[in-house]
């Protein structure tokens, strides 16, 4: 039973709007559909105000608890602080160095020493054609689309110029030499993933052969978001960053890591350019991000979308909160590129990971 609290919330709520009830094939009562449930209780907010009246499906109420359409709130998050393998993921993470990526510019040469490509076996010889991000030593989390029916050859750690066998930071004395070329032991997609047309549950993990040397200064894992506070966290209309090695601007393909910072859309104007015409909400899982002339484009396909954040030791660190998935034909356009949300698959990521 909802607590009263609660119960005022959503009288006060409905009594000062007009409600017009929509039609859907999942219209229950809220405290019966666990995500419309978890927002009226732990995100009081003018957000949840707006997803309830907008889903609201019958005038009717019971002890003053209205019907919604149940699909068109986002799953409610699991709780994963005690499970068995978070000791797996790092503690220390997402150092933020100093403290198409389109119309973005290049790193600094240990910027993001999470960074891994993917390579595979082509009729052209060994090309690099997806990224990833390495999450823990024996692990590298990227998008579904990249890994599917591929014939991957392996990952590269550490590398920061893709024409260069020693790296070197411009206009500095600083260089680099140590990245790595390392096999994969296993692939492992995410068990409803579905591609184009409609792209559901874009996320993978790569086991590698042999763990990475996080000891190396261009090697490192990245932070994911592991406490409850950083997957509730409201990312609408923040600013994250992108990187990748994938096409830029002018169409040609970088050399040099290159970084980029977009806004992260509303969930209104993600849903205005990708819902469905089913009922299915698939905004559900994936963020949206991008604005005119920055974007992530073609090969930067399942690298991070990171937002800086307080991790659990109240160090400011880079989070991984998005996979770059999918987006228009045209990078850099005012229609936003679509980001697997890393927040919804926690446990998933959390239940396949192992020593």
């Amino acid at each position: 039973m909802l607590v009263p609290s609660v119960i005022l919330f959503l009288s006060v709520v409905l009594s000062e709007q007009e409600i017009f009830a929509k039609t859907c094939k999942d219209c229950k009562l809220l405290d019966t559909c666990p995500g419309a449930l978890y927002l009226a209780v732990n995100k009081k907010n003018p957000l949840t105000e707006k997803l309830i009246i907008d889903s609201i499906c019958s005038q009717e109420r019971v002890n003053g608890i209205p019907k919604v359409c149940c699909s068109e709130f986002p799953s409610a998050p699991e709780e994963i602080e005690n499970h068995p393998n978070i000791r797996l993921l790092p503690k220390d993470c997402g150092a933020i160095e100093g403290s198409q990526i389109v119309g973005g510019e290049e790193t600094k040469l240990y910027e993001f020493p999470w960074m891994v490509l993917i390579s595979y076996n082509t009729r052209i010889g060994l090309q690099f054609l997806c990224g990833g991000s390495l999450i823990t030593p024996l692990y590298v989390l990227t998008a579904a689309h990249c890994v599917k029916e591929k014939n991957i050859a392996g990952v590269r750690l550490g590398d920061y110029d893709l024409e260069e066998n020693v790296d070197c930071e411009k206009n500095t004395f600083i260089c680099e030499s140590n990245h790595k070329d390392v096999g994969v032991a296993e692939t492992i997609i995410y068990p409803t993933y579905s591609g184009p047309p409609i792209v559901r549950n874009d996320i993978a993990l790569l086991r590698l052969k042999t763990p990475a040397d996080i000891t190396l200064r261009n090697i490192d894992l990245v932070c994911l978001p592991i406490t409850r506070g950083l997957r509730e966290r409201t990312l609408e209309r923040e600013r994250a960053v992108v990187t990748g090695w994938g096409l830029t601007e002018n169409y040609t393909t970088a050399t040099v890591l290159r970084k980029v910072d977009i806004p992260i859309s509303t969930r209104e104007r993600c849903k205005h350019y990708y819902q469905s015409y089913s009922n299915e909400d698939l905004t559900k899982t994936i963020l949206c991000a991008g604005e005119l002339g920055k974007d992530s484009c073609k090969g930067d396909s399942g690298g991070p979308l990171m937002l800086e954040g307080k991790y659990v030791n109240g160090a400011s660190r880079f989070i991984q909160h998005g996979i770059v998935s999918h987006g228009p034909s045209q990078c850099g356009s005012s229609f936003p590129g679509v980001y697997t949300d890393v927040s919804w698959y926690m446990k998933w990521i959390l239940d396949t990971i192992r020593p």
